[in-house]
């Protein structure tokens, strides 16, 4: 649709355009919006305001704005476009359902679910209506609906709309790699809701299909592999996900001649990995690997590339390694300003752990206004109210305890349980995270009966998955049987001692002997 909306244009048009998307892809946003408006500006000397260049080119500045974080901006821009493109070929054209969709996308981005929702709808119908001309194109928007949906954290629409593009795929004949593409998104929404069996057969269900149609060679079955992983990933299964990742990159290796994308996200991934399973060596190698085929597929100021950055610098972080973590991460930092501004929560994430680096230098105040940097940020782009925001809270508060501060310490993080609280409920593990936090505050404080009840509601919520949860609740454990011997009890101070003791050195449990 987009090839075909592009030949009704003129070539300077066409030349000014593809350098914007160049421009864009590369991640130098800022030049991008220059060449966007050189480019709009062309379109209405040549055509007028009411002319596909314009809209197109209205949507494209829309799609730029979104991606820095502008997003009135990029709502006005979106709906001119859309305006444009009714005017000129009727509310139910495809042409304006191309940006309904990048509307609705940007509302979701917003948390404004009712107007993305609405969007959705339209949409659907617009294409539902041309589906007896083109079914492909209808399958390809309910996966494009289900993706939308699936990012905003909503799992049972995204799943309708796979279903249905299942559905409308299993009707024709001769189409099974986009039946294949289908089931990883539903395999991508079990693995999201614990069902890994679910997501497992579905996507080796996929990879049959991919190996059969288009070879086990394909950068597509190599992106199953990937997914799959993420399965095992998702279970701390790291030794069944090693071998997917590795044949997974051997893939994109024979697959791209040159550096790409594809690869990177792979290596990054193992990357992870090793880091997660003690391997800092490899996953510095990796890592740095990573770093190369961004910088080289995407160019350097690429927003994957600064991912990349950050990943390694929070290695170096937790590691110690301070000054080779705080230029990677200040790298990071710059890119993803230049990228999105100064207003997008990538932005707030290099300043947290920028935050983390001067707290640990001993240099608390300027961590603490780097975290209030980060929390601001946060507040504008997902709302007072949003788990979002939790991180920067609980880091601010252990600064404030840190310094002796406890009341401004417990105020955070009891608005950081009361966020977990409104948007979890009182049963997700961040509550009980935040319940033990707030507990060790309130024992510093000698506000033992406040601490007690703390510690019971997060054991009560870790209880409801053990095995899951672990080490958490050993951790409660100490803590409650730190407090107990506080407060005098000692046979419940034993008590939970010689619980913790069985979950950390089940060996040693049982002798009598506590420490």
């Amino acid at each position: 649709m987009a090839q075909a909306r592009e030949q009704r244009m003129t070539e300077r048009w066409k030349e000014l355009n593809k350098q914007a998307i160049d421009l864009m892809h590369k991640g130098d946003l800022e030049q991008a919006a220059a060449r966007l408006q050189k480019t709009l500006d062309s379109a209405r000397a040549e055509h007028g305001d009411r002319h596909e260049s314009v809209a197109v080119t209205l949507n494209n500045m829309g799609e730029l704005y979104h991606l820095t974080g502008n997003y009135d901006q990029a709502e006005q821009s979106l709906r001119q476009s859309i305006e444009v493109s009714e005017e000129i070929h009727g509310k139910g054209a495809l042409e304006v359902g191309e940006t309904q969709l990048n509307l609705a996308e940007l509302y979701f981005l917003q948390q404004r679910d009712e107007e993305a929702d609405r969007q959705v709808e339209e949409i659907v119908s617009i294409y539902e209506a041309k589906a007896a001309t083109d079914q492909s194109l209808l399958v390809s928007v309910y996966n494009t609906c289900a993706t939308l949906y699936l990012e905003a954290g909503r799992a049972e629409p995204a799943r309708m709309y796979l279903e249905k593009a299942r559905q409308a795929i299993e009707e024709r004949s001769g189409a099974e790699p986009e039946l294949a593409v289908v089931l990883k998104g539903l395999a991508v929404i079990d693995r999201h809701q614990g069902d890994f069996e679910g997501a497992e057969t579905k996507l080796r269900r996929a990879l049959s299909i991919f190996e059969n149609s288009i070879g086990p060679e394909h950068s597509e079955f190599a992106g199953t592999l990937a997914h799959l992983s993420e399965v095992y990933l998702s279970q701390g299964l790291f030794q069944a996900a090693e071998p997917l990742l590795n044949q997974a990159i051997e893939i994109y290796t024979h697959a791209y001649k040159d550096p790409h994308p594809e690869a990177g996200a792979a290596i990054d991934r193992l990357a992870t990995l090793y880091g997660a399973t003690g391997r800092a060596e490899k996953a510095e190698t990796l890592y740095r690997e990573a770093i190369h085929i961004y910088s080289a597929s995407l160019g350097a100021d690429h927003p994957a590339l600064a991912e990349a950055q950050n990943s390694l610098g929070e290695m170096y972080i937790n590691g110690g390694q301070l000054e080779e973590g705080f230029a990677l991460v200040e790298s990071s930092l710059a890119i993803r300003e230049k990228s999105f501004g100064t207003n997008h929560p990538a932005v707030a994430q290099s300043l947290n752990n920028i935050a983390i680096i001067y707290d640990r230098r001993g240099d608390h105040a300027l961590a603490l206004r780097q975290h209030q940097k980060a929390l601001k940020i946060r507040e504008t782009v997902f709302g007072q109210d949003h788990p979002a925001i939790t991180q920067s809270l609980d880091n601010m508060a252990a600064i404030y305890r840190g310094q002796g501060k406890t009341s401004e310490a417990v105020a955070l993080l009891e608005r950081s349980l009361a966020i977990w609280q409104q948007a979890q409920g009182d049963a997700h593990p961040a509550a009980a995270q935040s319940h033990h936090n707030l507990a060790t505050l309130y024992i510093e404080s000698e506000k033992y009966d406040q601490a007690e009840q703390a510690l019971l509601r997060s054991k009560k919520i870790l209880e409801k998955d053990k095995d899951a949860h672990q080490m958490h609740l050993a951790t409660v454990f100490e803590t409650l049987s730190g407090l107990y011997k506080k407060m005098g009890q000692e046979r419940e101070s034993n008590e939970y001692a010689a619980r913790s003791l069985k979950i950390r050195k089940p060996e040693q449990a049982g002798t009598g002997q506590v420490h």
